[in-house]
This record gives structure tokens, C-alpha cells and sequence, in this order.
């Protein structure tokens, strides 16, 4: 196959690849069937728009913050005039990403604030409020706390110890949603419930209730005791028992309308019927019921024991047995790097972001790679990745620290 030689704007020799000629197709995308991590190096807004449509699952990112660092590059983002032409310029970059992401995927963006005249910009505010006119939905504003973070001298305000990052997502994402909480939850220090066993009450104002009553102390205790519940244990499917039911009727001949007047049109006139529903609307029958029906339909008892046997569930909030989910709080420091890089990214946050959000061998992305900690990490957990980043000192970290990607 001919080869093409693929060669960045500004001409960075050490980077210089050959790449076969269907690396791009003919919509002026990246053809992204064959990459496992590649690296686009370019100004990210030239950069963004080789990717194709809807292609990306996760995208985890920490641009420059404005006006901190001068690169040298006319094509930076972060030395703006003013804030507001920085936020301008996140959010250009929040429109296309919105174009590449998955109806399911998720969109994390880390931004640093900045003071101007002993005043805070609120810079990670007004990008949020730009990307929810642009369409997107806040799942979170996360706090980054860092325990390392830098010491201050200031003497007349806090010293910043938290850095904000937003969790965004398509404003259609409850249609599809793609967030493994399991992958990211944090095991239970102890079992407060075997450390602090209480009496088991029947006097409950909540028997037979049989729904948990949730978090509120009121709604679970009384006089030191723990409330419970009376249930079933029902493992059989709605269908499966609706369909046991038909054949059951079919068996004796009748239809659910004479079934409804032998058990009584006044009380199951608006019941019956929901016993042999699949759908939202299907109930299973009421011990009592099953009793009935078992009586009119005379059919054995395979699900007896689950329809008629009845246990005492505790009413208080069970742990998950996987651990909790680990909140809004993220507490990492910055890392440490050989690297010559003003912020370096900890590896826990793009972590917690792709096991939640995107699934083994789908795509990340991250536009301002920096020295590439997302795609060393996306390519720790066995997920694809593309880097965008504008810098080629940036770039040579990134070659080093991941020996197989490709220059796009």
C-alpha cells in the first residue's frame, strides 16, 4: 500500500511517521478503526474537527488556565486578552466535543481559576453556565482537593487548596446511560450493623410495609430497636408468571374477564388483568390472590413457595456490599513528574472518570494532553485514546511515556 508521509504545521522532525493513506476518509475524519492510542499534534480547534462524529465515549481534559503560562505558540489557549475571550474559546471547544461524544458518553473538564485585581474571575462558573447553553447537563461539580496543594503567601484571604472539575453529559444521557458505579466505589471501612445489633420489634408503625423507608432515623428506629418489613421472595419474572397464568387459564377454559367475575368484578375488576401484563403496568398476585386463583385455576405448585411464603426484612439502609459511591470530593495530590510540566495531572482522576464512564476498548479523549497522563492511564485500562496537544515539547513526553502511539 502507498504511504503517506503525515507531517504537523509546524514541521517537528522528531515526529515524523509514515501513515497509510485511509488514516483519513473522505469526510476529513481520522479513520479510527485501526488505532489503539494515537496523538494529533495541532492547535485544538483544527485538531478536534479530524474527528469523527459521535466516536468518542469519555473525554477527560485539563486545558491551560488562563493567563498562568506563556508557551510561546500563537496558537495556546490561556494567553487571552481577558477572561472572557478564554471562556469563549473552552466553550468553541465544549461545541465540538459535543459533536464527537456518544449520546451516552461523559465530558470531565478540569479548570483552574484565576485572580485579577485580588479578585477571583469565576472562570470555571462561567464556562459551565456557556456549556449548559450549549446544550449540556452539570451531572456534578466535583472538588479536586489537593493535600499537597501549593503554599501561599497571601495574608489577607484562604490559600487555595481545590481546583473545580465538571461532569458533563449529552442533555438526552438518561436515555443511555453509560456510569459504572461499581467500577469506582470505595469498600466500607466496618459493618456498623455487626458492630451494633439491635432487637428485631413487631410494633412498627412501617409493618408490612413493603418498601425501605430510606435515610430517615425516624422512619427506622423506635426506642432503640430496628423496624422491618414483611416481603416475598419472588424470583420469577413478571412474564414468567404471567405466562404460567395464560396457560393455566387455557386449561380450564376460561378468559381473564370470566376469571375477574368468578373472583369477584367488584374488587378485581381493575386487578386481574394487570396479573398477565409484561409490561410497566404487570403486577404479581397477592398471597391472598394466589390463594384464589390457585383455588379457580387449580394449578400445582411449582411457584408456591415463592408466591406464599412470606420473611422479615430489617428496615434500615443496607451497605452495598461492593462499598459506597465515592462522592463529589476528590481528594489527590499533584503528581510528581521527571517531566519539565507546570500541572501535572494525578493519575486518579482520569481514572475514577474512564472505569465510571467509558467501556473497555471505546475511546477516550483527552484535547489538552499535556504530558499525557489520560492516555497512559486509558491505555493501562484497556481503553482507546486520542491526545490532542499543541506543544512539541509536550508531544516528546508523551512519546516517551507511551512507546506505541501513532502520530495522527
Amino acid at each position: 500500500m502507498e504511504n503517506l508521509l503525515v507531517e504537523q504545521k509546524n514541521s517537528f522532525n522528531f515526529l515524523l511517521k509514515k501513515m497509510p493513506k485511509n488514516i483519513i476518509n473522505s469526510n476529513n475524519h481520522i479513520d479510527l478503526s485501526n488505532i489503539k492510542i494515537g496523538l494529533i499534534i495541532d492547535d485544538v480547534l483544527e485538531a478536534i474537527k479530524k474527528i469523527p462524529d459521535k466516536s468518542i465515549s469519555t473525554v477527560v481534559t485539563s486545558p491551560p488556565y488562563w493567563n498562568l503560562r506563556d508557551y510561546k505558540d500563537n496558537r495556546q489557549i490561556g494567553n487571552e486578552k481577558n477572561p472572557l475571550e478564554f471562556v469563549n474559546k473552552i466553550a468553541l471547544v465544549g461545541k465540538e466535543i459535543l459533536r464527537i461524544l456518544k449520546d451516552d458518553g461523559a465530558y470531565f473538564l478540569n479548570i483552574g481559576d484565576t485572580y485579577v485585581d485580588q479578585s477571583l474571575q469565576m472562570i470555571p462558573q462561567k464556562i459551565a453556565i456557556k456549556m449548559q447553553e450549549q446544550g449540556w447537563l452539570i451531572r456534578n461539580q466535583i472538588i479536586w482537593y489537593k493535600p499537597n496543594h501549593m503554599p501561599s503567601p497571601v495574608k489577607n484571604r484562604f490559600s487555595n487548596t481545590y481546583e473545580v472539575i465538571y461532569f458533563f453529559t449529552k442533555n438526552d444521557w438518561e436515555k443511555k446511560v453509560n456510569f459504572n458505579l461499581d467500577a469506582i466505589r470505595i469498600p466500607h471501612k466496618s459493618d456498623f450493623k455487626k458492630q451494633n445489633p439491635k432487637m428485631i420489634i413487631n410494633d412498627s408503625k412501617f409493618i408490612n410495609e413493603t418498601k425501605n423507608k430510606g435515610a430517615s432515623p425516624a422512619a427506622r428506629l423506635v426506642n432503640g430497636c430496628e423496624k422491618y418489613t414483611i416481603k416475598r421472595n419472588i424470583t420469577a419474572s413478571q412474564k414468567e408468571i404471567s405466562d404460567y397464568l395464560k396457560n393455566a387459564l387455557n386449561k380450564n377454559n376460561i378468559n381473564i374477564a370470566t376469571l375477574t367475575k368468578i373472583l369477584g368484578e367488584e374488587k378485581y375488576n381493575h386487578k386481574a388483568s394487570h396479573w398477565f401484563r409484561v409490561d410497566a403496568g404487570g403486577s404479581y398476585p397477592s398471597k391472598e390472590d394466589w390463594k384464589e386463583l390457585k383455588k379457580i385455576l387449580k394449578f400445582n405448585d411449582k411457584y408456591d413457595n415463592q408466591m406464599l411464603k412470606e420473611y422479615k426484612y430489617l428496615q434500615s439502609v443496607e451497605s452495598h456490599p461492593k462499598g459506597k459511591n465515592p462522592g463529589d470530593l476528590f481528594i489527590a495530590n499533584t503528581a510528581k513528574s521527571k517531566y519539565k510540566h507546570f500541572a501535572v495531572f494525578p493519575e486518579e482522576i482520569p481514572e475514577l472518570a474512564i472505569k465510571s464512564c467509558c467501556p473497555e476498548n471505546e475511546f477516550v479523549l483527552d484535547p489538552f494532553a499535556g504530558s499525557g497522563t489520560t492516555g497512559v492511564v486509558a491505555n493501562r485500562l484497556n481503553r482507546k485514546c486520542i491526545l490532542i496537544e499543541v506543544q512539541k515539547d509536550f508531544a516528546k513526553i508523551i512519546k516517551e511515556r507511551i512507546k506505541d502511539i501513532k502520530i495522527l
